[in-house]
């Protein structure tokens, strides 16, 4: 029996990419998944095929740039849902690659909100779900510029850096705690965001998403206890992975 089974783990940028990925493989694994993203279309592809596998998915059209509606999220779950026992923090975008000196306020701000802000706030006001779990994992997603200087990522690529320090940060104010907090670099994957940022290279160069879900699996699971506010690569978790049903 998956360890998995009957855990409650959200979702976030669950409509796409590796977000849906996770989820799908989560709801394979017998999680309740709680699946958030923006887009109606995708959720309901993610719902359809977590209940293909056998699982079960509560899919929420969310837009984590409304700050004011995640008090509203909260409430609607706090009553539904005994606990949380993951929270997985995928959810991102990023339209181009632009040089500091010409992106717009409103686009670099836009990247800080979805990529730093959101993650935080929303792991935040979901903390007292977290804490009622006997013991809850929280992952931050970051990419390469968590350890790379990479030009003209702008807002990305600073968000994404600052992630590793906010989950260290999350970690040091709750020390004794059975909950933890880690950033998990995935690498670069085929992704709608891969394929708009590194319009050079063809998509087949990379691995599909699905490959680095065994990573996102391991920190989720109890064998990870003992990891808490590092920032951690994904081809360094691989082989550590709870065997995904087949």
């Amino acid at each position: 029996m998956s360890e998995f089974k009957d855990r409650i783990i959200m979702v976030t940028g669950a409509s796409d990419g590796i977000g849906q990925q996770v989820a799908a493989a989560l709801g394979e694994a017998g999680a309740n998944v709680i699946a958030l993203g923006r887009n109606e279309e995708g959720l309901q592809l993610t719902m359809e095929r977590i209940e293909s596998l056998g699982g079960r998915c509560l899919c929420i059209p969310f837009d984590l740039h409304d700050f004011d509606n995640y008090g509203k999220l909260f409430l609607a779950l706090k009553d539904q849902i005994p606990h949380l026992d993951g929270l997985v923090h995928c959810a991102g975008e990023i339209e181009r690659c632009t040089p500091m000196q010409y992106v717009k306020t409103k686009d670099f701000r836009k990247m800080l909100d979805i990529h730093l802000t959101a993650p935080n706030m929303l792991t935040q006001i979901m903390l007292p779900l977290l804490k009622r779990a006997p013991s809850a994992s929280i992952i931050f997603t970051t990419c390469e510029m968590v350890s790379e200087d990479k030009a003209n990522w702008h807002g990305y690529g600073l968000a994404k850096r600052a992630l590793a320090y906010a989950a260290a940060m999350w970690q040091m104010e709750h020390p004794e705690k059975p909950y933890r907090f880690n950033t998990l670099n995935p690498g670069r994957v085929r992704t709608k965001l891969f394929k708009r940022t590194y319009g050079g290279e063809h998509p087949d160069m990379v691995p599909e998403a699905a490959t680095v879900v065994p990573a996102y699996l391991y920190l989720l699971s109890d064998d990870s206890k003992e990891m808490r506010g590092q920032t951690l690569h994904a081809r360094d978790l691989i082989g550590s992975s709870p065997e995904q049903p087949s």
